[in-house]
């Protein structure tokens, strides 16, 4: 019996599923609304995570600039907790493809919306369509 819990669909059905990654600040504008009928999705909340915005110098950038990846780098729970963001999603989307749902909603909030959610969306994003999903990203606070 196999233990593996990701699926990959092993033709293009997965391209007819658009999957919308937002990220943003619980304080700033909230969960941004989910704007497709049949699409449901996921919150993740990534205040837990380390916080760069308490390191002066790095008050300055977004989860796009390198110094915050580089911060990141440093922090093994953060590859963990995108890497099981992914293997959620991936199975609601196995779930989704099959019912014939063509949008799944996913956002990363944080405090500010700057750093962390930034980073976790984009990071999601990449790992996603290196699986081939269609992924569009919106930052909603920078």
């Amino acid at each position: 019996m196999s233990t593996e819990c990701s699926f990959q669909k092993p033709d293009d059905t997965i391209k007819s599923l658009k999957i919308s990654v937002y990220s943003f600040g619980f304080q700033i504008s909230g969960i941004p609304e989910n704007e497709y009928e049949d699409g449901g999705g996921f919150v993740f909340d990534c205040r837990f995570l380390p916080n760069p915005h308490h390191n002066l110098s790095l008050r300055k950038f977004t989860g796009l600039d390198h110094e915050i990846s580089e911060f990141f780098g440093d922090f093994r729970s953060v590859k963990c907790f995108i890497e099981d963001c992914v293997r959620m999603v991936e199975k609601a989307a196995k779930s989704y493809i099959d019912i014939n749902f063509v949008n799944l909603q996913v956002s990363f909030g944080c405090t500010g919306g700057r750093h962390r959610s930034v980073y976790c969306a984009e990071e999601f994003k990449k790992i996603m369509e290196s699986k081939g999903y269609y992924i569009s990203v919106e930052h909603t606070e920078i």
